[in-house]
């Protein structure tokens, strides 16, 4: 077995082939040992230098002086037990030439020299982790750290001064974590989602959702596993399937599972795991009295699966320690798993104001790391962090990888070399997770209807069709094309072609912004002829409406374009720039076309009057990366122009 080299996927998979060698030896010479000390060495040397079979008496003397009394939980009972378990590691590693043992004797002279410090070390909290100090508090308050919501109440309650701890103790750890650089888990400071409004999104007819739920892998599964369960299924003392059990039913589900026969819990087929658990979460199964049975309640449930999918949708935010599950027994609970309920608030935001449009997940990535920072407390520098964030972000890599089975998301991989470049400039990593992330039509109603039970202000077209104009441009003004047609159109219709027009042209001449009274000419060519009128009109009356109604009916094939003035077209043009400006684009539009047009723009905004022209032309003084369009902009200022 190689000691060194590869990623730390591939050392913590040589670390538990080692590990398991250990046990089997161990057994085989009627040694008592206690693996979990093994795996936390191996734990110290992953997160170290990746040495796991190279130990000399330095590195002993550190994991026991150090690596354990600052991160490794046992009981005052169990410590004698950790020193046996270590004086049996050695004697393997120098028996079976798993490793570079050169003077064993120097190894058990230090275990045992180390005895009485470790003892004295591990007794006094003030050399504790942060981590370690409150998940011994946990577990003085018999909190199940496996429990999301236990541990969240409990944090809350500290907060709040319920639960008291060493404060002097706190301190002096907290000041060896700034001097040393540590990032460890802290108390979250809770803040309220501040809600406001969110882009409507193309939802399908519920016909349509019904079948694309009736397709997901997940409610396949349910139906699968509540069948299986029967009459009930006998559960282990710890509350999960025998292993024969587990065994049969990832067959049933055709789980892509290569370790099947080697399962020695349930614990080692996380999909199985995840499922029942899902299950129990989405109230489809539960326990009684040690076994598994079906809700009866829930039966109906099965044959709708649109009410099936929506049920575990819903109760995905209470799946963290299944879905997050740690890789080894030491790891200990996920930071992300103990947040899930706000990370999958944060994604639904982010993918639904996408509109279904893909989204890097190194974005979201850098989202959720924000928010955790803010809730966890775990710091930007010190030598853990990396460690740190390979971990969360394999947690979040199985939180969408979950959402997929369930058909919420969409995930791709970006092949396009010049999105490539643009992850890279928007996430600052030269070698970035190039997967893109999207909800499915299924996943935009149900995170739009999560959404509005969290509060926010995210209305559905249909819903848009009844509300002011102002209103609905507000909604729609940054939303996808495809999405403001379908506004726009279902606004209209929902109204009397005359009227809707009359208030359109009254917005054209009033809406609060360029961009907005664009929206407004984009909704008037649904009103039919009542729209060609309006338009008439309101080029009689002149203006910037005077200049866009030019425009619109010359596009709309209702005035032929030798009949448009040129000072209505430069109305309409600065118009047009206008509301690029208002988006924040301007110069990006103009950078787009040669510099000769450019130029045409700048003189064309200074000439034609728009009540924005000194707002654009100062932007383009200010921003534009070309010298002379800056300088032909700042001549107009001056009054060259104006």
């Amino acid at each position: 077995m190689s000691d060194s080299g590869g990623g730390p996927g591939q050392l913590e998979e040589r670390a538990d082939e080692l590990v398991a060698e250990f046990g089997a030896w161990a057994a085989g010479h009627g040694f008592e040992v206690d693996l979990f000390v093994v795996e936390a060495a191996m734990d110290a040397r992953v997160t170290g230098d990746g040495g796991l079979t190279r130990w000399d008496s330095a590195d002993i003397g550190r994991l026991l002086l150090e690596w354990f009394p600052r991160k490794v939980t046992l009981e005052r009972s169990e410590w004698s037990g950790a020193l046996a378990t270590l004086h049996c590691w050695v004697d393997f590693l120098a028996a079976t030439r798993r490793g570079d043992v050169r003077d064993l004797d120097a190894l058990h002279a230090v275990i045992d020299r180390s005895a009485p410090e470790f003892q004295v070390r591990m007794t006094d909290e003030r050399n504790y982790g942060l981590a370690k100090f409150w998940m011994t508090r946990m577990i003085e308050h018999d909190v199940d750290i496996a429990d999301e919501d236990a541990v969240r109440g409990f944090l809350r309650a500290v907060q709040v001064g319920e639960i008291d701890y060493d404060q002097d103790v706190l301190g002096e750890i907290m000041g060896r974590r700034a001097l040393e650089g540590e990032a460890d888990l802290v108390l979250p400071e809770f803040e309220e989602h501040d809600p406001g409004p969110l882009p409507p999104a193309l939802v399908p007819p519920e016909g349509e959702l019904a079948s694309l739920a009736e397709s997901a892998i997940a409610v396949a599964r349910f139906r699968t596993l509540v069948a299986w369960v029967g009459a009930g299924r006998a559960l282990t003392t710890t509350k999960r399937l025998r292993v024969a059990d587990a065994r049969e039913l990832a067959l049933l589900l055709g789980v892509d599972a290569p370790y099947l026969e080697r399962a020695r819990s349930s614990a080692d087929l996380p999909e199985v795991s995840l499922l029942v658990a899902w299950a129990r979460a989405a109230r489809l199964v539960r326990v009684v009295k040690g076994r598994l049975l079906a809700v009866k309640s829930a039966a109906g449930l099965l044959d709708r699966p649109l009410d099936l999918w929506w049920r575990a949708f819903e109760a995905f935010g209470e799946l963290g320690p299944e879905v997050c599950a740690p890789a080894s027994r030491y790891e200990g609970p996920s930071l992300l798993a103990q947040v899930l309920p706000e990370v999958a608030l944060d994604l639904w935001l982010s993918l639904y104001t996408a509109g279904g449009t893909p989204v890097p997940v190194e974005l979201l990535a850098g989202s959720i790391r924000e928010m955790m920072s803010a809730l966890l407390g775990f710091g930007i520098g010190g030598p853990l962090v990396g460690i740190r964030e390979m971990m969360w972000r394999r947690d979040l890599a199985a939180v969408l990888a979950a959402l997929q089975t369930v058909g919420a998301v969409e995930l791709t991989v970006s092949a396009d070399a010049q999105e490539r470049d643009k992850i890279i400039e928007l996430s600052g990593d030269d070698d970035p997770d190039l997967t893109l992330a999207r909800l499915t039509p299924l996943g935009l109603w149900g995170a739009r209807r999560a959404l509005r039970a969290e509060g926010f202000d995210a209305p559905s077209v249909a819903e848009l069709a009844e509300a002011p104009l102002k209103r609905v441009c507000e909604v729609v003004e940054h939303c996808a094309p495809e999405v403001v047609e379908s506004v726009l159109e279902t606004w209209v219709a929902s109204r009397d072609a005359k009227d809707a027009a009359a208030e359109l042209a009254a917005f054209c001449v009033n809406g609060p912004s360029s961009a907005a009274r664009l929206l407004a000419w984009a909704a008037l060519e649904h009103t039919g002829m009542p729209g060609v009128d309006q338009a008439r009109r309101l080029r009689s009356e002149g203006g910037v409406a005077g200049g866009m109604a030019t425009e619109w009916l010359v596009s709309h094939g209702e005035l032929a374009p030798e009949a448009a003035e040129q000072p209505e077209m430069l109305l309409a043009l600065s118009e047009n720039m206008a509301a690029m400006h208002d988006h924040g684009m301007l110069i990006e539009e103009m950078t787009g076309h040669p510099l000769h047009d450019q130029l045409g723009f700048v003189h064309a905004i200074a000439s034609a009057r728009h009540p924005d022209r000194i707002a654009m032309l100062t932007t383009i003084s200010r921003d534009h990366p070309g010298h002379g369009i800056a300088a032909a902009a700042d001549e107009a200022l001056g009054g060259g122009l104006l």
